[in-house]
């Protein structure tokens, strides 16, 4: 009884200093933020002052990094654009606040201002168990797969390990719940000796992993790039019993890549919901721009997804009719021979179509997820 006593009064204690710290002046905000905060973490898991670093490192070249004045100058802007948008350093750089007014800004939709926009107009639980869980989600979506996935965890024995990788040669392999192409590997099976210290190794980096049967490409989207499995990714709104597709972009990895993700070093463009036409040059999560894949030398823009009209009707499907509880699900998916395959399910960021395009999506995503504009 005591402890939940303390804990009660601990949650108001931080509930108060966040109330009166949001309803400080801006200015005083920033110094308390900059003496304060700078090392807590404020958004990936990653304290404000690494990801600060980072960015700096990133989108600045050596001599702007030796500017000490110029650093402080934009260290100043990142942090009031936190706490206005709550706009995250890289973001900062991607979306060209630099050169923008404050109106601008406004106009982008942030990493964090999406997710608490979601955790305030959905059941956050709900997407824990439904997407979050990659393998209950794939339970629940298994038609659309098309491939085999087992859960390695505790509960999974070795053997069963063995024998699901000894039957289709190469797995994918990735934490339960990772992000962002964080931790995903393939793996070859290449006897039973090296599979058992693979299955104990993995329990000790993660207590859980998806565990897939690799996806068989169809050279039609494998044209891009044939080390990563190209995808699409799709948002859709369910609102009222409305449908919305809107959004959607094509992601490819680049030579020697198995991921396309951003922050893998993947490569982003605008596609035309209507029609599946490419409507940008490509942007990478370091802001190079490409008229061509900078491998495969395909030209982006005015590319046509092939089965277009097909992959819309399928996602509609999956989320009227399986994911109906959900007014916000960003699907990824990947053309196989055998048509369209599910690759996952998520909260997907706005960041790839945002910066592709430098047109900014907040008041629209607001809109329809059915929130008020803040």
């Amino acid at each position: 009884m005591r402890l939940s006593v303390l804990k009660l009064f601990g949650r108001i204690l931080m509930g108060l200093k966040y109330f009166i710290y949001r309803h400080l002046p801006l200015g005083i905000k920033s110094i308390v933020f900059k003496k304060m905060m700078m090392d807590r973490v404020c958004g990936y898991g990653e304290p404000f002052r690494v990801t600060l670093d980072k960015a700096f490192r990133t989108y600045l070249t050596e001599d702007e990094q030796k500017n000490g004045e110029l650093v402080k100058r934009l260290t100043n802007d990142i942090v009031e654009c936190w706490l206005k948008y709550m706009a995250l350093p890289y973001e900062y750089f991607l979306f060209n606040f630099k050169e923008r007014n404050d109106a601008e800004r406004w106009e982008f939709e942030t990493d964090m201002d999406r997710i608490a926009t979601l955790c305030r107009v959905s059941d956050e639980n709900l997407f824990g168990k439904e997407i979050r869980d990659k393998y209950n989600f794939y339970l629940m979506a298994k038609p659309y797969f098309k491939r085999e996935a087992i859960k390695l965890d505790g509960a999974l024995q070795e053997d069963e390990f063995i024998e699901f990788i000894r039957k289709h040669g190469n797995v994918f392999v990735k934490p339960l719940n990772a992000s962002k192409g964080k931790g995903v590997r393939v793996f070859t099976f290449d006897g039973e000796e090296h599979a058992e210290e693979y299955y104990r190794c993995l329990l000790k980096e993660e207590s859980a992993w998806m565990v897939e049967e690799l996806i068989k490409q169809s050279p039609e989207m494998g044209c891009w790039n044939m080390t990563s499995v190209n995808t699409i990714r799709i948002p859709t709104f369910l609102n009222k019993g409305k449908f919305t597709v809107i959004w959607t972009r094509m992601r490819t990895g680049k030579k020697g890549a198995i991921v396309d993700n951003l922050g893998s070093g993947g490569i982003v463009v605008s596609v035309d919901p209507q029609t599946g036409v490419v409507t940008s040059d490509g942007v990478d999560d370091s802001q190079n721009y490409y008229e061509r894949h900078p491998d495969s030398g395909l030209v982006f823009k005015g590319w046509q997804v092939p089965k277009w009209k097909e992959l819309v009707r399928i996602v509609e499907d999956l989320h009227r009719n399986i994911f109906n509880k959900h007014v916000y699900v960003a699907w990824d998916f990947a053309l196989t021979n055998d048509g369209w395959a599910v690759v996952e399910g998520n909260w997907g960021q706005l960041l790839g179509q945002q910066s592709a395009t430098q047109v900014g999506l907040r008041r629209q995503f607001h809109e329809l997820v059915g929130d008020d504009v803040q």
